[in-house]
Parts: C-alpha cells; structure tokens; sequence
C-alpha cells in the first residue's frame, strides 16, 4: 500500500516487524512512515508509547515489535470497561433504550 497513507488506527504485528527493520536501518521517520503507508505522527507515537525501557538491563531496552504488540493489546484490554463488568453493559444498554444520552 506504498504512496498512500491509511488511516486505521492500530498498527499489525507484521508492520510493527517492518518498522522495526526500517528502523534498524536508520531511515528517517517520514521514510518509515511512507513505506508504511501511514502518517508521521502515527509512526512517532509509535515508538514513544511502545519503546521498552529496562533499568536493570539497557542493553534489552529499545523498541521490539513483539513487546510492542503486547503493550498496546494490554492498553486496548484496559478500556473494555463493558466488556469487563456484564452488569454495568445491561445498566447502560436498558438506560440507551430509555432514550438516556451518552
């Protein structure tokens, strides 16, 4: 999907694998962006939210794709607040019905 930017909000695993190369090339952030086909910010968010960090081991810290899809599936689990508490999805569903705004 190179030349075209895509909108979809959550990176794949496999482009999160190509960034990573992209990256271990020392190609520039508009570079990675395009061959991703997704916009700057997208990419630098990215990395600013999904870099590990380890005190005790340096060496380990830096962005690795697979830790990457992990921090962002446990970020995305965190706000299933409704998947997570049945009786407040039935409350707010009976309340939607009623004509309440959200």
């Amino acid at each position: 999907m190179q030349g075209s930017i895509r909108f979809a909000c959550h990176l794949t695993l496999d482009e999160r694998r190509l960034l990573y190369r992209l990256m271990s090339q020392r190609l520039g952030i508009n570079v990675i962006a395009s061959r991703l086909g997704r916009h700057r910010s997208t990419v630098y968010r990215e990395i600013r939210r999904n870099t590990w960090n380890d005190d005790e081991v340096p060496q380990a810290s830096g962005y690795w794709p697979v830790t990457a899809q992990q921090l962002a599936d446990a970020r995305r689990h965190v706000h299933r607040k409704l998947s997570r508490d049945p009786a407040l999805r039935i409350a707010i569903v009976e309340r939607l019905k009623d004509g309440w705004s959200p």
